[in-house]
């Protein structure tokens, strides 16, 4: 079943207010069984309300419309659809009982402001606020059904939770969503697009499986999900699409859901019994601050150090004067010696050591601003590469760092 969700409020089309409860109704519908379609947004104006919802009702199944149930004068949005559809407004008197001991609880007077929003279309299913005062309303218009929650997210998520999905949860014919969130780095978003086209069928799907791409920078989300009516099929099918990319895109791919990149990281360090130091320049710490930022972290990383002066670098790390002077601060002999640096200061098993151009000043056209040097010093060798991340300073800092 197709579904609309509509936001109604000033505050919302002005860019005042981020519409994430729109994007929280549209995923817990999508893993109803639900086919999120059509999302609006329209200002507390009646007129413009009133198209919108005259347009909901047609061209979808289920239309969720969120926000002016308030008690103030712009909170427009039930009064507009009583009119639109004809449906009269009459007080509810459970809700205004609810809203009346809301406040009494509070040791507040109630007045005709909060009375205002026990007022409700008739014909229509009150949905109770349990964590606030505004309740919602349900009903079937014509053959789309039509649900109005609070614009409050806290109030919405328990609104519909308890008392509208449970309503229509039957609608979607049983239909249920298997998904699963592959995370990747180190690859343009169009090249692994271009990568993974020869997996595709004409309706870019793999095997059954909708693909999506998501850039969460400086990584790439690869969204895939599938819908069946048997959970176990669904789940198979994208666990089996999702094996057919790690094999075309190997190591690209670093974790799946919920997972990070540093904790990837402290994952390996702790199944290997290893411990890691960085010792960090152009990126301020970054590095120290993404590994400790997982719970736990104190059991792989011994510590952290950011020597942007090369007075510093050769006071804390032990490099040499006369490689500054001869190579310069950004380059492969400086971040090994910081590499080994921090390693044998502190006595970790991997040292890493980071510097380079962070802009907007500075570069070169020898080394140009986002060049970038990483170095690793480790029991088995070392490794040192140079990166070009030709980036704005905050989006470099956060390449390097994931890069490290």
């Amino acid at each position: 079943m197709i579904v609309e969700i509509l936001a109604t409020g000033n505050e919302v089309v002005d860019g005042d207010v981020v519409n994430s409860n729109a994007s929280w109704l549209a995923l817990r519908m999508r893993e109803a069984g639900f086919e999120p379609r059509f999302h609006s947004a329209v200002p507390d104006d009646e007129g413009l309300i009133a198209a919108a919802l005259r347009q909901a009702v047609v061209r979808a199944d289920v239309v969720l419309v969120t926000g002016g149930l308030g008690p103030t004068v712009d909170d427009l949005t039930l009064e507009v659809a009583a009119k639109t559809f004809g449906r009269p407004l009459e007080v509810h008197e459970e809700s205004l009982r609810r809203i009346r001991g809301f406040f009494e609880r509070l040791g507040r007077k109630i007045g005709p402001n909060q009375e205002k929003q026990a007022l409700l279309p008739k014909g229509s299913t009150p949905l109770p606020n349990d964590v606030g005062t505004a309740p919602g309303a349900y009903w079937v218009e014509g053959r789309a059904h039509l649900a109005f929650f609070p614009g409050v997210p806290k109030e919405l998520h328990e609104m519909f939770r308890r008392h509208f999905l449970p309503r229509v949860s039957g609608l979607s014919g049983g239909a249920v969503l298997a998904r699963k969130t592959l995370h990747c780095f180190g690859m343009p978003e169009g090249q692994l697009d271009q990568d993974l086209r020869p997996l595709l069928d004409e309706r870019r799907e793999l095997d059954g499986v909708k693909l999506g791409f998501r850039v969460r920078f400086p990584t790439i989300d690869l969204r895939l999900w599938c819908s069946d009516k048997d959970r176990a099929t669904a789940e198979a099918r994208v666990a089996a699409a999702a094996q057919k990319i790690y094999a075309k895109v190997g190591e690209g791919v670093f974790g799946e859901d919920e997972v990070r990149l540093e904790e990837v990281v402290g994952r390996l360090l702790l199944e290997r019994g290893k411990t890691l130091a960085t010792a960090e320049s152009c990126t301020g710490g970054l590095l120290a601050s993404l590994i400790t930022d997982v719970p736990g972290a104190s059991r792989y990383f011994l510590e952290g150090v950011v020597t942007y002066s090369n007075a510093a670098k050769v006071r804390q790390l032990g490099v040499a004067a006369a490689t500054l002077d001869a190579r310069g601060a950004v380059s492969a002999e400086v971040a090994l010696e910081m590499a080994r640096g921090i390693r044998t200061r502190s006595g970790a098993d991997f040292g890493v050591g980071i510097t380079g151009i962070a802009g907007p000043e500075g570069g070169s056209p020898e080394k140009p601003v986002g060049t970038v040097h990483i170095a690793v010093a480790h029991p088995g060798g070392e490794w040192e590469q140079r990166f070009l991340f030709p980036f704005d300073r905050l989006r470099f800092k956060q390449l390097a760092a994931a890069a490290a």
